[in-house]
């Protein structure tokens, strides 16, 4: 059970160093709260002055007159300059949102034409992505407006028609255009998603990033006791490589998890970060982030020999990963296959998958992340244990 010491002593050690606690648990909150307020603007607390092109799909299920003219002459073809629509199956519509190919996705019902002609209620189902509001909300306009016109267009034929043909023509134009606007029903992609604010962005961002930075720290101790025969003198008492592996791990999981709970905590009361509905999801990603990073940063410590090359060379990759997994820049400024590339960086999947909590995501969203994050932690210490193990069989060779 020697582990359980080696872990209480790398905890004291690192509770005890002010400058350490200033660095891993009051700086994180600080930055949060500088960038969240600066970037507001970018990351749509405020709605942008203008609107670019953006991408449509259209689910026409409708073999009527009315259903084929909103596809093709309104959508595909009425607004070149602000539309750019795509005419495909539903199943085609769901995958392209949620991968971000499409902004919105419409579907016209298979009763729409007739709806229209009888004057009844119909629903065309608007789909978006959480940041496409105000895409969403142009095509509402767009197919409410159209509605509305063939709504008038049928009294006028209905009216145009001798009375001895059954015509409705005492059906008024206004009941029907009224009629019209309850013609759509929008909802985002996930029924509950929200769009994600500068605070919540840099909280998870600013989070996965100095819970690495944390981790750094924890090794540098470990490579320290290496440079100063710690290690030499622990490998011949009783303490077997594993144990002094799982020690190592256990100490930086239980610092990591401390941060990433003030973190949470902190972010949630002083800036009112809403983390997502699940907490089970967010508890259960975190302590898979927590477990990959740990279960590498033993891997490193078990590699590298000197804390000076450490100490520069690791700060410089916790810096690259974090920008270029989105915790510098938002991902938003990053090409789509740039950021799917970066997934196998433990820090750029953590914060993608934070962020889709924070749009409303479940549980059941993140198992297979959350799944993959527990893989590298363990591939991790299988790594480290192995390196150990030849090292200290060299030792006594």
């Amino acid at each position: 059970m020697g582990f359980w010491w080696l872990a209480l002593k790398d905890a004291l050690i690192i509770g005890r160093d002010r400058k350490a606690l200033l660095t891993l648990v009051f700086m994180p909150i600080l930055l949060i709260g500088i960038l969240g307020a600066a970037f507001g603007n970018m990351l749509g607390d405020e709605e942008p002055e203008s609107i670019k092109k953006f991408s449509v799909a259209v689910v026409n299920l409708d073999e009527g007159e009315f259903g084929g003219v909103l596809q093709k002459d309104v959508l595909m073809e009425g607004l070149p300059e602000l539309v750019s629509a795509q005419s495909m199956t539903e199943k085609e519509m769901e995958e392209q949102l949620k991968q971000q190919k499409m902004s919105v996705g419409i579907i016209i019902p298979s009763d729409f034409t007739n709806h229209i002609i009888s004057g009844d209620e119909a629903e065309v189902k608007i789909v978006s992505i959480p940041s496409a509001s105000i895409q969403s909300m142009i095509v509402e306009n767009i197919v409410s407006q159209f509605t509305q016109s063939a709504a008038v267009n049928v009294i006028g034929r209905q009216m145009a028609l001798p009375a001895n043909t059954g015509a409705d023509s005492d059906v008024p134009a206004v009941a029907v255009q009224e009629e019209s606007f309850k013609m759509m029903k929008e909802e985002a992609v996930s029924q509950d998603q929200q769009p994600v604010s500068s605070f919540q962005y840099y909280a998870a961002g600013m989070g996965v990033m100095f819970l690495m930075m944390t981790v750094i720290t924890g090794v540098s101790a470990m490579i320290e006791e290496k440079e100063q025969d710690v290690y030499n003198r622990l490998l011949v008492s009783q303490l077997t490589n594993y144990e002094y592996l799982f020690g190592k791990f256990i100490g930086l999981l239980f610092m990591s998890s401390v941060q990433f709970m003030i973190i949470i905590l902190g972010t949630s009361a002083l800036y009112g970060v809403h983390w997502g509905e699940s907490f089970a999801g967010v508890t259960l990603l975190g302590i898979a982030f927590v477990f990959s990073v740990s279960g590498l940063g033993v891997l490193l410590g078990s590699l590298v020999k000197t804390e000076k090359t450490f100490n520069a060379v690791g700060m410089l990759v916790t810096q690259i990963m974090a920008a270029v997994g989105g915790s510098m820049v938002p991902l938003y400024a990053f090409p789509d296959w740039l950021n799917e590339l970066v997934k196998i960086l433990p820090n750029a999947l953590a914060l993608q998958t934070f962020l889709e909590l924070m749009s409303g995501g479940r549980l059941s969203n993140v198992l297979a992340e959350s799944g993959a994050l527990f893989a590298i932690g363990f591939g991790s210490l299988a790594i480290a244990a192995m390196v150990l193990s030849r090292r200290r069989r060299a030792l006594h060779a």
